[in-house]
Protein backbone atom coordinates (compact mmCIF):
# COMPACT_ATOMS: atom_id res chain seq x y z
CA UNK A 1 0.00 0.00 0.00
CA UNK A 2 0.94 3.26 -0.33
CA UNK A 3 2.37 5.74 2.59
CA UNK A 4 -0.01 7.46 4.61
CA UNK A 5 -1.67 10.13 3.32
CA UNK A 6 -1.80 13.67 6.22
CA UNK A 7 -5.50 13.06 6.64
CA UNK A 8 -4.01 11.43 10.31
CA UNK A 9 -6.16 7.86 9.07
CA UNK A 10 -4.78 4.89 8.23
CA UNK A 11 -5.88 2.60 5.10
CA UNK A 12 -5.79 -0.98 5.33
CA UNK A 13 -8.09 -4.28 4.99
CA UNK A 14 -11.87 -4.37 6.71
CA UNK A 15 -12.27 -6.46 9.31
CA UNK A 16 -15.14 -8.61 9.84
CA UNK A 17 -15.72 -7.08 12.71
CA UNK A 18 -16.34 -3.69 11.02
CA UNK A 19 -18.81 -4.89 8.19
CA UNK A 20 -21.78 -3.25 10.85
CA UNK A 21 -19.86 0.09 10.68
CA UNK A 22 -19.53 0.35 6.74
CA UNK A 23 -23.11 -0.40 6.63
CA UNK A 24 -24.23 2.22 8.41
CA UNK A 25 -21.41 4.82 6.53
CA UNK A 26 -23.27 3.56 3.66
CA UNK A 27 -26.36 4.25 4.66
CA UNK A 28 -25.76 7.61 6.46
CA UNK A 29 -23.69 8.66 3.02
CA UNK A 30 -26.96 7.68 1.00
CA UNK A 31 -28.98 10.17 2.97
CA UNK A 32 -26.58 13.06 3.57
CA UNK A 33 -26.36 13.05 -0.68
CA UNK A 34 -29.66 11.36 -2.14
CA UNK A 35 -32.51 12.48 0.24
CA UNK A 36 -33.90 14.81 -2.00
CA UNK A 37 -32.95 12.56 -5.37
CA UNK A 38 -34.62 9.22 -3.93
CA UNK A 39 -37.91 8.62 -2.41
CA UNK A 40 -37.45 8.24 1.41
CA UNK A 41 -39.41 4.98 1.38
CA UNK A 42 -36.58 3.48 -0.18
CA UNK A 43 -33.81 5.31 1.98
CA UNK A 44 -35.83 4.18 5.19
CA UNK A 45 -35.79 0.29 3.91
CA UNK A 46 -31.61 0.25 3.17
CA UNK A 47 -30.51 -2.92 5.71
CA UNK A 48 -27.28 -2.64 7.51
CA UNK A 49 -27.44 -6.43 7.67
CA UNK A 50 -27.99 -7.17 4.62
CA UNK A 51 -25.20 -4.70 3.31
CA UNK A 52 -23.03 -6.40 6.13
CA UNK A 53 -23.69 -9.68 4.50
CA UNK A 54 -22.87 -8.63 0.71
CA UNK A 55 -19.88 -7.12 1.89
CA UNK A 56 -18.80 -10.41 3.58
CA UNK A 57 -18.41 -12.33 0.84
CA UNK A 58 -15.49 -10.04 -0.82
CA UNK A 59 -13.65 -11.16 2.99
CA UNK A 60 -10.67 -12.98 1.54
CA UNK A 61 -11.18 -12.39 -2.16
CA UNK A 62 -8.16 -12.21 -4.25
CA UNK A 63 -9.99 -9.69 -6.46
CA UNK A 64 -11.79 -7.62 -4.59
CA UNK A 65 -10.92 -5.89 -2.08
CA UNK A 66 -12.72 -3.56 0.78
CA UNK A 67 -10.83 -0.75 1.80
CA UNK A 68 -11.38 0.84 5.17
CA UNK A 69 -10.23 4.51 6.96
CA UNK A 70 -9.82 3.68 10.77
CA UNK A 71 -8.89 7.63 12.61
CA UNK A 72 -6.37 7.40 15.76
CA UNK A 73 -8.66 6.42 18.10
CA UNK A 74 -9.48 2.93 15.81
CA UNK A 75 -12.92 4.01 14.75
CA UNK A 76 -13.89 3.52 11.33
CA UNK A 77 -14.70 6.77 8.69
CA UNK A 78 -15.22 5.66 5.32
CA UNK A 79 -14.48 2.44 2.78
CA UNK A 80 -13.93 1.92 -0.41
CA UNK A 81 -14.65 -1.04 -2.07
CA UNK A 82 -12.59 -2.21 -5.63
CA UNK A 83 -12.33 -4.81 -8.07
CA UNK A 84 -12.37 -6.51 -11.42
CA UNK A 85 -14.45 -4.30 -13.88
CA UNK A 86 -18.53 -4.93 -14.17
CA UNK A 87 -20.13 -4.02 -16.97
CA UNK A 88 -20.43 -0.60 -19.45
CA UNK A 89 -16.95 0.43 -20.15
CA UNK A 90 -14.97 -2.03 -23.03
CA UNK A 91 -10.95 -1.52 -22.13
CA UNK A 92 -11.23 -1.36 -18.23
CA UNK A 93 -9.90 -4.04 -16.42
CA UNK A 94 -10.97 -2.59 -12.75
CA UNK A 95 -13.56 -0.61 -11.11
CA UNK A 96 -14.01 1.02 -7.70
CA UNK A 97 -17.67 -0.28 -6.75
CA UNK A 98 -18.27 1.98 -3.71
CA UNK A 99 -16.73 4.69 -2.14
CA UNK A 100 -18.63 5.97 0.92
CA UNK A 101 -17.86 8.66 3.91
CA UNK A 102 -19.44 9.15 6.78
CA UNK A 103 -20.85 12.78 6.20
CA UNK A 104 -18.91 14.56 8.78
CA UNK A 105 -15.59 12.94 7.62
CA UNK A 106 -16.18 14.21 4.27
CA UNK A 107 -13.61 17.30 2.90
CA UNK A 108 -10.56 16.60 4.24
CA UNK A 109 -8.73 14.30 1.81
CA UNK A 110 -10.04 11.09 3.51
CA UNK A 111 -11.70 10.20 0.09
CA UNK A 112 -8.62 10.87 -2.41
CA UNK A 113 -6.55 8.57 0.34
CA UNK A 114 -9.11 5.88 0.36
CA UNK A 115 -9.08 6.55 -3.80
CA UNK A 116 -5.67 6.22 -4.25
CA UNK A 117 -5.57 3.34 -2.29
CA UNK A 118 -8.11 1.37 -4.19
CA UNK A 119 -6.47 2.12 -7.24
CA UNK A 120 -3.08 0.83 -6.73
CA UNK A 121 -4.59 -2.47 -5.09
CA UNK A 122 -6.14 -3.08 -8.51
CA UNK A 123 -3.04 -1.99 -10.54
CA UNK A 124 -1.21 -4.08 -8.69
CA UNK A 125 -3.25 -7.07 -9.61
CA UNK A 126 -3.13 -6.10 -13.14
CA UNK A 127 -6.59 -4.97 -12.99
CA UNK A 128 -6.23 -0.88 -15.20
CA UNK A 129 -7.53 0.92 -16.55
CA UNK A 130 -10.31 1.63 -13.50
CA UNK A 131 -13.01 3.26 -13.78
CA UNK A 132 -15.43 4.27 -11.31
CA UNK A 133 -19.69 5.29 -11.97
CA UNK A 134 -21.11 8.18 -9.56
CA UNK A 135 -24.81 9.22 -10.87
CA UNK A 136 -24.51 12.46 -12.10
CA UNK A 137 -27.35 14.35 -9.50
CA UNK A 138 -24.03 13.36 -6.80
CA UNK A 139 -22.80 16.36 -5.58
CA UNK A 140 -19.73 15.11 -5.00
CA UNK A 141 -19.60 13.94 -8.40
CA UNK A 142 -16.22 16.56 -9.32
CA UNK A 143 -14.16 15.20 -6.55
CA UNK A 144 -13.27 12.37 -9.12
CA UNK A 145 -12.07 14.93 -11.94
CA UNK A 146 -10.25 16.69 -9.03
CA UNK A 147 -8.49 12.99 -8.65
CA UNK A 148 -7.50 12.56 -12.10
CA UNK A 149 -10.12 10.86 -13.41
CA UNK A 150 -11.61 11.40 -16.77
CA UNK A 151 -15.16 11.55 -18.15
CA UNK A 152 -15.49 8.83 -20.48
CA UNK A 153 -18.86 7.98 -20.52
CA UNK A 154 -22.89 9.13 -19.60
CA UNK A 155 -25.62 6.24 -19.52
CA UNK A 156 -29.07 5.44 -17.49
CA UNK A 157 -29.03 3.35 -14.32
CA UNK A 158 -32.29 2.18 -12.87
CA UNK A 159 -32.25 3.08 -8.70
CA UNK A 160 -34.90 2.45 -6.65
CA UNK A 161 -37.13 2.58 -9.43
CA UNK A 162 -35.84 5.59 -10.69
CA UNK A 163 -34.31 6.02 -14.23
CA UNK A 164 -30.80 8.40 -13.27
CA UNK A 165 -28.18 9.60 -15.13
CA UNK A 166 -24.72 8.24 -14.16
CA UNK A 167 -21.50 9.23 -15.65
CA UNK A 168 -18.26 7.16 -15.89
CA UNK A 169 -14.62 8.75 -14.72
CA UNK A 170 -11.13 6.78 -15.46
CA UNK A 171 -7.92 6.49 -15.06
CA UNK A 172 -6.76 5.19 -18.46
CA UNK A 173 -3.61 7.31 -17.87
CA UNK A 174 -2.01 8.80 -15.27
CA UNK A 175 -2.98 7.29 -12.23
CA UNK A 176 -3.77 9.34 -8.74
CA UNK A 177 -0.69 10.11 -6.32
CA UNK A 178 -0.70 10.75 -3.03
CA UNK A 179 -0.85 14.48 -2.53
Amino acid sequence: MLPQLTTGHVVRPALRSELPALAAIRRESWWATYRDLLPEAELRGMDDRRTAARMASVLGSPLQQLLVAVDGRGVVRGYAWVGPHREGMPGHHGEVYELYLHPAAQGRGLGRQLLVEGIWWLVERGLHPVLVWVLAANPARHFYAACGGERVARGPVKVAGRELQRLAYSWRGGLPLPG
